[in-house]
């Protein structure tokens, strides 16, 4: 029962996703949907190259550039918010862990550069940036959080980050931010 729970929701991802990029008048990216509403721009993560709507170069390109577009036109804010069940599960680990086979120096330095690029984006960014969280938000994109004015979260959302886990440093600016908006004993690691 609980399985076929499951495949209908990803059924029902599926469709609305499809529904979604068919009546959006944006064709040009391939990871998110951007609709200009009244006075502010939506931006939808709905990633086709990764699962759960990770992070990956192209992604966080298209970002960019949807939020660059919105920073000189008429837009007074940007909703970001995700299609399905899932807002963000962070970076795309398996993505960038096949690029590291090449050079891993040069890949790294290439990776670390774009990851920056991408939380600047958010920093600089002049218009108010509102996220509506529709569920887990992981990694990165718990960490983007707080670069955002406001951060609206539904009952299904949660917010992890497993940087210890995974043998990660902290990414975008959350070991600047989280303590400034939880307090430091919150977001400290328990005593070893």
């Amino acid at each position: 029962m609980g399985k076929r729970r499951l495949e209908d929701r990803s059924t029902f991802d599926k469709r609305l996703r499809f529904s979604v990029r068919q009546t959006e008048s944006a064709y040009r990216y391939r990871d998110i949907v951007v609709k200009k509403q009244d006075s502010f721009t939506y931006i939808l993560l709905s990633t086709k190259s990764s699962e759960d709507n990770t992070l990956n170069p192209e992604v966080m390109k298209e970002i960019q550039s949807a939020m660059a577009t919105a920073a000189s036109d008429d837009s007074k804010l940007v909703l970001l918010s995700a299609v399905g069940s899932v807002f963000c599960c962070g970076l795309d680990f398996l993505y960038f862990i096949r690029r590291l086979a090449d050079d891993r120096k040069k890949e790294s330095i290439k990776m670390a550069e774009t990851i920056r690029t991408f939380v600047n984006t958010f920093i600089q960014f002049r218009k108010p940036i509102v996220a509506a969280v529709n569920g887990p938000a992981l990694g990165l994109g718990a960490a983007l959080l707080p670069l955002c004015d406001v951060v609206w979260a539904n009952e299904k959302a949660w917010f992890q980050t497993p940087y210890m886990f995974c043998g990660q440093t902290p990414d975008g600016c959350s070991s600047f931010t989280f303590p400034r908006i939880m307090g430091l004993a919150s977001v400290s690691p328990p005593p070893l």
